[in-house]
């Protein structure tokens, strides 16, 4: 579905929302708005990564089940990054500083627009796939999903339903990823 329209109420409190933040932004929500913003993107997503290597080795799987879990979580990932930016270049929808110039920006102002938000769609498909096949580890990746989504907001670039709805388009694409049958392999004529 397409964003708040632009003025409308529901744009103006989500705008109102990161103003907000920007103006009292803490140490905490900085922390947490840096180490995302360094971590994660479409070439690095070390946190997800790197748990998913962690519970790999916790559960004491071998190469075929790991490189199975790298792989369908990895390329979700990728999957939900093409909705994403589909998304993002159908509606081009503007970034809260560039609605709002007096919100403040503690990383840098992606060069794309806003909705929906990428760093959301990745998390909401790495974390759906690692809840999948680790499900008592899921309160733990929803956590690390949201907190991905808020950083954006915390940084000053995107607004709650940027997040929300990019957390449910990674989702969306991460349950096509596991209905898929790796199974089966295809010959190319």
């Amino acid at each position: 579905a397409p964003p708040p329209a632009f003025g409308s109420p529901d744009f103006v409190a989500a705008l109102a929302e990161v103003r907000q933040i920007s103006d009292t932004r803490t140490a905490e929500q900085l922390a947490i708005a840096t180490y995302w913003n360094l971590q994660q993107s479409g070439r690095r997503n070390a946190p997800f990564n790197n748990r998913a290597v962690a519970l790999i080795r916790e559960n004491h799987l071998n190469d075929a089940e790991a490189a199975r879990i790298m792989f369908l979580m990895n390329s979700a990932m990728f999957d939900a990054l093409v909705g994403c930016f589909d998304a993002k270049y159908h509606y081009w929808f503007i970034r809260p500083p560039q609605a709002d110039p007096a919100i403040t920006t503690p990383v840098g102002l992606p060069p794309h627009p806003s909705y929906p938000s990428a760093h959301s769609c990745v998390s909401g498909s790495m974390s759906s796939v690692l809840m999948a096949i680790f499900p008592d580890e899921a309160a733990e990746l929803d956590a690390m999903a949201t907190e991905a989504g808020v950083s954006r907001i915390y940084a000053g670039i995107h607004y709650l339903f940027d997040s929300e709805v990019g957390i449910a388009l990674g989702r969306n694409v991460a349950a096509l990823a596991l209905a898929a049958n790796l199974d089966e392999v295809a010959v190319l004529p």
